[in-house]
C-alpha cells in the first residue's frame, strides 16, 4: 500500500471525531479496512511496521522515557503507534523536528498521554477476520505479503548490479 493510501485511511478515521488510540478509532480503522481487499490489508500493515520502524531516533525515545514508555518493546511500539495513527501530519512533525514533542511534553502532557496506541497494531488483522470468516490464517497472509516484498527489493538490487555492470569498461 502506498503512504498516500495508508495516510487517507488514517486521517478517515480522525475524520470520524474519535480519539486517537480510543475503541471508536479502532471501529472507525476497521470499518474502513473493510473495504480493501486482501492484499490492501496486508499493506496497510506492512506500512505502519515501516513507519514505526522510521520513527527510531534519540528525541523520540527520551520524549518515551519521560512517559514511562519504555519500559517494554510493546509499550514503545504502542507510543510510535499513537504518533502515527493521529495523523500525517503530526507524525512528521514527531519525526522530524526535535522539539515537537518535547513541546507537547511541556505544555499538554496528557495530550500526548493519548499517544498510546494498542489496538493499532490490531485493526488490519481485525478486519482481515471479519472478511474472510477466520478462514483464512492473517500470520500467513502477512509472511506471504513480506516476501513478495524481499523477493521484489532482491529483483530492484540485482537489476541496479546489472546496470552497474554494464557500465563497467572491462
Amino acid at each position: 500500500m502506498s503512504e498516500q493510501d495508508f495516510w487517507h485511511i488514517v486521517e478517515t478515521s480522525l475524520e470520524k471525531n474519535v480519539t486517537v488510540g480510543s475503541i471508536e478509532q479502532d471501529e472507525a480503522l476497521i470499518r474502513i479496512l473493510e473495504t480493501k481487499s486482501i492484499d490492501e490489508l496486508v499493506g496497510f500493515q506492512l506500512r505502519l511496521l515501516e513507519l514505526r520502524s522510521e520513527l527510531f531516533s534519540k528525541h523520540i525515545h527520551l520524549v518515551a522515557e519521560q512517559l514511562d514508555y519504555t519500559t517494554h518493546p510493546d509499550v514503545l511500539n504502542r507510543f510510535k503507534n499513537g504518533i502515527i495513527a493521529s495523523g500525517k501530519a503530526f507524525y512528521y512533525n514527531a519525526k522530524d523536528d526535535t522539539e515537537f514533542l518535547n513541546s507537547l511534553l511541556k505544555n499538554n502532557v496528557e495530550a500526548l498521554r493519548n499517544c498510546y496506541y494498542e489496538g493499532f497494531s490490531l485493526v488490519a488483522p481485525a478486519a482481515f477476520h471479519e472478511l474472510t470468516d477466520y478462514k483464512e490464517s492473517w500470520d500467513r497472509a502477512l509472511l506471504k505479503a513480506k516476501r513478495e516484498m524481499e523477493i521484489k527489493q532482491m529483483k530492484v538490487e540485482r537489476d541496479k548490479n546489472r546496470d552497474i555492470d554494464n557500465f563497467l569498461p572491462f
